[in-house]
């Protein structure tokens, strides 16, 4: 404690801890080697403030964090998509350190079903572990500071203490030759879609799941369905990577201090081998994706709906990051556009992610012929947005932006003319230059005679 109080002031807070400075080092560039699945895609937004002028501004930094990697001497495919909280730190962590619990050998073809999950479950936990002690220097200092009456209400404590209350929920899937498997923790999702069919992979860690609330409650701790603890953060999840208050330091609050044991672990549910070949696609994404769909079109099954824009959008787009883009891109439309259609006060809208799998028993035809997409966009612009099944299909979003917001292109204020087929017909007449280009070749001809 004396050498800890001695050295306070070289422990600089608006520099990365030592440990976690070396496994960025160590980290950051070792996957750029790890092959990307070209049958995956991947599509996001960023958080926004909608105020009521009709202006929009980012509210912090983007804290996502997703992958999708093949290795194919395993038959391997990893694929995370990770939703941060209280800053990005804890979510970069887990996407640098998780890939090499997994990708290296951890997991072959020939390992059982139970094998897999509990190699899963590991890797979940060990990076938990690592993470913690990667800010161990951090945690001794808010110790320290927590103990000596001059730091009480210093900024420097409060810095700690948001940083080391940084966390994250997660979503990780693994395609072992032709087994899926899902581990989830927090509130991120997983489907798996066949021909109609919706097969959820996840559920919601959370104080509104009664399985979770009864785990607490063997540990010592009685909370009540969907009451709100701020003692838990402010997404009261029961599982998740990162949050040290509810962790090692749960003893500090006064509703976790009876628990026998952590109250908050990092142990995912793990779903798994599930044979792939009927399947079409698998989607991971943030919650954020299901609220704004619950939002914009006050539907009870934004799940259906997710996968229903993503079915259409494979018709639309020829890359798999532009179907996830695409249905991301028109979420974000009508989760504005609704804001601006009730007239109701500022909102806002977190980050978004959405990461898609294409498997073999997708029919979908992949793509339509340049323009197309614009023609319809422009057909449409009149048509109720809504992603609701009963509808027609939705509204072709514009690709430029999530944030632009017309429908057709523009010159000088007059809409583009196009054509049967969406192409942009001609607006520019040329036959007065050729026809003076066709007189100076003439005369430069005769000249040369």
């Amino acid at each position: 404690m004396e050498y800890l109080s001695m050295h306070l002031p070289e422990l600089k807070f608006g520099r990365k801890d030592v440990n976690v400075q070396a496994y960025e080092q160590a980290l950051t560039s070792w996957t750029d080697d790890v092959p990307t699945c070209r049958e995956s895609g991947v599509g996001s937004a960023i958080n926004e403030l909608y105020r009521r002028d009709g202006s929009r501004i980012q509210i912090h930094s983007f804290q996502d964090r997703s992958f999708r990697f093949r290795v194919e001497d395993y038959d391997l495919c990893v694929y995370g998509v990770f939703d941060g909280f209280g800053g990005a730190q804890v979510a970069d962590f887990v996407t640098k350190r998780i890939p090499a619990e997994l990708l290296w050998g951890q997991l072959v073809p020939e390992k059982s079903d139970e094998a897999v999950k509990e190699t899963l479950r590991q890797a979940f936990i060990s990076v938990d572990k690592e993470y913690f002690e990667s800010i161990g220097d951090r945690l001794a200092a808010r110790m320290v500071m927590q103990c000596d009456p001059q730091y009480s209400s210093s900024s420097q404590l409060e810095e700690l203490e948001d940083r080391v209350r940084a966390g994250s929920a997660g979503v990780l899937a693994v395609v072992l030759g032709n087994r899926l498997f899902v581990a989830s923790i927090g509130d991120c999702r997983a489907l798996l879609y066949r021909s109609g069919e919706i097969l959820p992979l996840s559920i919601d860690h959370t104080i509104y799941n009664e399985d979770e609330l009864l785990r607490l409650s063997h540990l010592g701790v009685d909370l009540k369905l969907g009451v709100s603890y701020p003692e838990l953060g402010e997404r009261s999840y029961t599982r998740c990577l990162g949050n040290y208050p509810v962790k090692g330091g749960y003893k500090e609050s006064t509703l976790l201090a009876s628990c026998q044991d952590e109250p908050v672990i990092p142990e995912p549910e793990v779903l798994g081998g599930i044979p792939i070949q009927d399947f079409s696609f698998l989607l991971l994404y943030t919650k954020s994706l299901w609220h704004a769909v619950a939002e914009a079109t006050g539907c009870q099954d934004p799940d259906s709906e997710i996968a229903e824009l993503c079915r259409y959008y494979f018709r639309e787009e020829s890359s798999l990051s532009g179907v996830a883009q695409a249905v991301v891109d028109q979420v974000v439309r009508l989760h504005h556009d609704r804001l601006e259609a009730s007239g109701g006060r500022a909102d806002t809208r977190e980050d978004i992610t959405l990461l898609i799998r294409e498997f073999g028993g997708c029919r979908e035809p992949r793509g339509n012929t340049p323009g197309r997409g614009l023609s319809r966009g422009l057909m449409d612009k009149k048509e109720e947005k809504t992603l609701t099944r009963s509808s027609a299909r939705p509204s072709r979003p514009t690709r430029s932006s999530t944030t632009t917001e017309s429908s057709g292109v523009y010159l000088a204020g007059k809409e583009i003319p196009i054509d049967e087929h969406g192409r942009i017909q001609p607006y520019v007449d040329f036959a007065p230059f050729y026809q003076l280009w066709n007189q100076r070749k003439f005369s430069q001809g005769s000249s040369d005679k």
